[in-house]
């Protein structure tokens, strides 16, 4: 399963962001790792942040991140910086629209 999102970040915090996420924590990581996520890639052009993941189970991987204890504070350490409400960050994903294999 191919999983993409677009969240916004708050403006004047495009350093911060990209500050924050090249020291992503151990446990985060891990995380993602467990609930099953592979290929993870978040681009960041001005203040719209677009990522993309894969998952065997997508509804079994986002129970497991919205339900993490990592990601509840990795969500609460990033309020500053991302506009997006944190109900909408763990949302069902972009519709796909197109795929070249």
């Amino acid at each position: 399963m191919r999983y993409a999102f677009h969240l916004t970040i708050n403006k004047g915090m495009e350093d911060q962001y990209d500050r924050r996420h090249a020291d992503v924590w151990n446990d985060m990581k891990d995380m993602l790792k467990t609930s099953g996520v592979r290929n993870y890639s978040i681009f960041r052009d001005g203040i719209h942040i677009f990522g993309y993941w894969e998952c065997d189970d997508l509804n079994s991987t986002l129970a497991h991140i919205r339900s993490s204890e990592a990601n509840v504070r990795w969500q609460k350490y990033m309020s500053d910086v991302i506009a997006t409400p944190p109900a909408e960050r763990t949302s069902e994903g972009m519709k796909e629209v197109f795929r070249l294999d």
